[in-house]
């Protein structure tokens, strides 16, 4: 009998934990922001991930406890101070060293199909999985929120499981990205569309 309890126990202890996405109800209008008065080829990126966005927005815009934002987000409490802390030394980073911070990937879910409009600027949600005119401005210039997330997760997985993938040059403004040429500095060339200096993309 004390043999088959003590396998029981391998066996418990052994097992997998659940992975545990942290909900997200609404997501940011930008993809995030530029320092002023640096230019952006010198300015680097600090990446801040959706759920500590997130946990910035219910503590600090809609004033709630961390208590009721953990609740909301579907973590333990202590798991979002982590989050929100996380976000607040990112930040500090970001405007101690002047650099860009952008708005990407985590292990979330979202409630809804969201999207974001590149011409107003709004992000709203649909019924419909692919992308929707706008419901603000009405235009077909939108971007599914929850297609970046997906991308975001394959690039993680590929990266972890030393897959070989492409690194690029992208636009912090527009999104644009092209493919990283060895011994090129990405901020020597310019995007097509916008006309700025294209940053290296750090996953």
């Amino acid at each position: 009998m004390f043999i088959i309890f003590v396998n029981k126990c391998s066996k418990q202890i052994m097992s997998p934990r659940r992975k545990r996405f942290r909900r997200i109800c609404s997501p940011p209008v930008l993809r995030g922001f530029k320092p002023i008065g640096v230019p952006l080829n010198e300015a680097g990126i600090v990446s801040v991930l959706f759920d500590e966005y997130e946990a910035i927005r219910l503590v600090d815009y809609e004033s709630l406890s961390h208590e009721e934002a953990a609740k909301i987000m579907n973590v333990s409490r202590p798991t979002f101070t982590r989050i929100y802390n996380s976000c607040l030394k990112k930040i500090a980073r970001g405007f101690a060293e002047g650099k860009s911070i952008i708005i990407e990937g985590g292990e979330v879910e979202f409630d809804k199909h969201w999207f974001r409009c590149n011409d107003c600027h709004i992000t709203f949600h649909s019924l419909e999985n692919k992308n929707p005119e706008c419901t603000n401005c009405h235009s077909k210039n939108t971007e599914n929120i929850n297609k970046s997330i997906r991308d975001w997760r394959e690039r993680k997985f590929n990266t972890n499981n030393k897959i070989e993938t492409k690194e690029y040059c992208i636009c912090s403004n527009c999104n644009y990205k092209e493919p990283h040429e060895r011994g090129i500095p990405c901020f020597t060339r310019t995007c097509p569309d916008c006309k700025m200096p294209l940053v290296r993309q750090d996953f």
